[in-house]
């Protein structure tokens, strides 16, 4: 879930592989789809409990990705869609983190496009700073815009 603040920030969560702690990686709050939920239940479960925001309604999916990835000694090919909401300001509350959350999320920070662009570390998806751009620029697309998939080490 892409979530922007009145200032054009984007909120990113601080994480990384349990199996490999040296691999840091700036994500958006989401994660997996539970039985018996669909793609926009999901988003606003995984955002409440990763953050603390509550919200009713996501709109229509901004982008889509494939990507295949490590975790925790697992494999992944996974398949993500992405939802926007944009707030005033949102302070995060982590005490709805799941174990697993608590294992792998260790932070979280609201960016600005110009600190994305000077970032070290990771950003997921890759080409994270330029889709934002376009976002901000154009709004939310007719369609979903397919984003940089990737197969992560």
């Amino acid at each position: 879930m892409l979530v922007i603040d009145s200032g054009d920030r984007l909120l990113l969560l601080r994480g990384g592989d349990p199996a490999r702690p040296q691999h840091v990686i700036w994500h958006v709050p989401g994660g997996g789809v539970d039985p018996g939920e669909d793609d926009r239940s999901a988003a606003r479960r995984e955002l409440r409990e990763e953050t603390g925001l509550r919200v009713d309604e996501v709109g229509e999916p901004v982008w889509l990705r494939d990507v295949v990835f490590s975790f925790d000694g697992v494999v992944y090919d996974q398949h993500e869609v992405y939802f926007c909401v944009r707030v005033d300001a949102h302070d995060v509350d982590d005490s709805g983190h799941t174990e697993l959350e608590r294992r792998y999320l260790s932070g979280h920070r609201w960016w600005s496009v110009d600190e994305l662009r000077q970032c070290s570390d990771l950003l997921a998806p890759p080409d994270l700073v330029d889709r934002f751009v376009d976002l901000l620029r154009h709004g939310s697309p007719a369609d979903p815009v397919w984003v940089l998939g990737a197969v992560l080490p």
